[in-house]
């Protein structure tokens, strides 16, 4: 175990000074560090860069957007150059980990920077084949059965083998796609698409007994087996057991579904999206306990926010209280971090992978999420707790920095500076950085 003690902030704008320092430090390491660096075949090899875009809100450091500018224009360079890529997207690819790229990076660099015509190109470039609305594509999309033709969606390919038929929550994150690309052009098809397609996910959720795994031509599936499972376990091995409803609402937040549905609500007004982000976020809660699950706690937060209604701030509040009654958060001196575990499989629970490195506060095992206590914090009107976040968030970068590589290599892994400070690729973008809230304002 690898520790660091806690250097207190005295106020939350030295907090917040403090963190955003941290970010910046790293940030320009690794400007300097992967400048002169060529592309490589790494599908989300730019995501790691998300984690800085609190610090570019913060400040508009014109240094990060030119470096990112130019890594957007070098993958993409590299992965027209190697022949993967045709008409703006991947040739051949599934649908978790082919959407990254853009939704993710791309998306991240369009809301720091959303005036860049080039950005802007590259997620309409790929946003355009969701809805088969570029001939000479093979069709993602099936208009009688209302549901996407694969889980391998590419601009040459489209998988139908047996089983490749099912739609998963990770199809979700190309309504999260048409979002942005509705945002950016303003064109009425990617949100109609958008609403047509989710409408469905969010009638199964509400109306199934149990979350839906996935959707079917013939209905919801709350169990998975056969060819489907099999084909979506070759690339979705984080997926946990989907065996209950904590796994089931896990995966849906792991694509965004929760956000891509709350999103929907705020636009068309459709209280079917709501009720049904409110069931998957009614299970989430159940697991705020955990220290892992920030990531639950970051979603309440989003719903909160969106929605102005405090229908999970009791649950948040009593996780908080079991967790300071066991360990005070104001008392621990010292957080420290095992980076090298090796699991035989992911653990249940939301903000799990076999990858994650453990944490400890004293040296025993950490009760205490920052992300969670920064919601507390932002419900209770409370700049001490805040202060206190922000200086384990800072702490646990710290640490991440001198313990773990950058993710530049793999940006879904846990074992990383990125995964720490942006979430892995099981969290929705949830970390030390990218999740502290409104509170970093100061």
């Amino acid at each position: 175990m690898i520790t660091r003690t806690i250097n207190p902030s005295t106020d939350l704008a030295t907090a917040r000074a403090r963190h955003l320092a941290g970010v910046k430090a790293w940030a320009y390491a690794c400007i300097d560090h992967y400048r002169s660096a060529p592309a490589t075949d790494v599908h989300d090899q730019g995501t790691y860069t998300t984690a800085w875009a609190p610090y570019v809100e913060a400040t508009g450091d014109h240094h990060i957007i030119a470096f990112l500018r130019e890594l957007r224009d070098s993958i993409r360079d590299h992965f027209v150059a190697t022949d993967q890529w045709h008409h703006g997207y991947w040739r051949a690819q599934e649908v978790h980990h082919g959407t990254e790229h853009f939704e993710l990076f791309l998306g991240t660099l369009y809301r720091l920077d959303p005036g860049d015509a080039e950005t802007k190109a590259q997620l309409l470039d790929a946003a355009e084949h969701i809805g088969n609305w570029v001939p000479g594509i093979p069709r993602w999309f099936d208009g009688e059965t209302g549901l996407f033709r694969s889980m391998y969606l590419g601009t040459e390919v489209v998988h139908t083998d047996p089983g490749m038929n099912l739609n998963v929550p990770d199809h979700l994150r190309l309504v999260n796609l048409c979002l942005l690309a509705h945002h950016i052009s303003g064109e009425d098809r990617y949100l109609a698409f958008a609403d047509s397609y989710a409408r469905r996910w969010a009638d199964a959720i509400v109306t199934c007994d149990q979350l839906p795994i996935g959707l079917t031509p013939e209905g919801p599936l709350t169990t998975m087996a056969g060819s489907a499972e099999k084909a979506y376990r070759s690339f979705a091995g984080m997926a946990g057991h989907l065996d209950d409803d904590v796994d089931r609402a896990e995966n849906l937040l792991a694509s965004n579904g929760t956000g891509a549905l709350l999103s929907l609500w705020t636009l068309t007004g459709e209280a079917r999206y709501r009720e049904a982000v409110e069931r998957v976020l009614d299970v989430l809660a159940t697991q705020l306990g955990d220290p892992d699950a920030g990531p639950a706690a970051d979603a309440l937060r989003t719903y909160r926010q969106t929605t102005g209604n405090d229908r999970y701030d009791a649950a948040i509040l009593a996780a908080y209280e079991t967790s300071a009654a066991q360990r005070d958060p104001f008392a621990i001196c010292q957080i420290g971090i095992e980076p090298d575990v090796q699991r035989p499989e992911r653990p249940r629970g939301v903000g799990k992978r076999s990858d994650m490195p453990n944490w400890f506060e004293d040296g025993a095992p950490r009760r205490h999420n920052p992300i969670t206590l920064s919601v507390v914090a932002e419900i209770h009107g409370d700049a001490g707790l805040a202060a206190r976040a922000l200086d384990l968030a800072r702490t646990y970068l710290e640490l991440a920095r001198e313990t773990l590589p950058d993710g530049r290599h793999h940006g879904c892994a846990a074992n990383t500076v990125s995964a720490v400070a942006r979430g892995h690729g099981r969290n929705n973008h949830a970390g030390v950085v990218t999740a502290m809230g409104k509170l970093t304002d100061g």
